[in-house]
C-alpha cells in the first residue's frame, strides 16, 4: 500500500533536503504507524496524525493515508 508522509520540525532531517519533509512509503497491508516510523529510521519520540486526525502509534495504516509525524517536545 502507498502512504504519503510529512515530517515536521527536526524530523525532516531523516529525509534528503530536497524532499522538503515529504516522502511516499510503500508498506505491507496491516502496517502500523510505529512500523512506518521505524522504516524511516526515526528513533525520537513522535506524535502522529493520519488524515488530519491525531492517532496512536498502534493505528493500522490504510492505502492512501496521509501520515504526519511530529517530534514530542518536553518542557518544564
Amino acid at each position: 500500500m502507498k502512504i504519503n508522509v510529512v515530517l515536521h520540525g527536526i524530523l525532516r532531517d531523516h529525509l534528503p533536503r530536497a524532499a522538503k519533509g515529504k516522502t511516499t512509503l510503500m508498506l505491507s497491508d496491516g502496517t502500523t504507524v510505529a512500523e512506518a516510523v521505524r522504516q524511516l529510521h526515526i528513533t525520537r519520540s513522535v506524535s502522529a496524525a493520519v488524515n488530519g486526525e491525531e492517532t496512536e502509534l498502534d493505528h493500522v495504516l490504510q492505502n492512501g493515508d496521509n501520515l504526519q509525524l511530529f517530534q514530542l517536545i518536553g518542557g518544564g
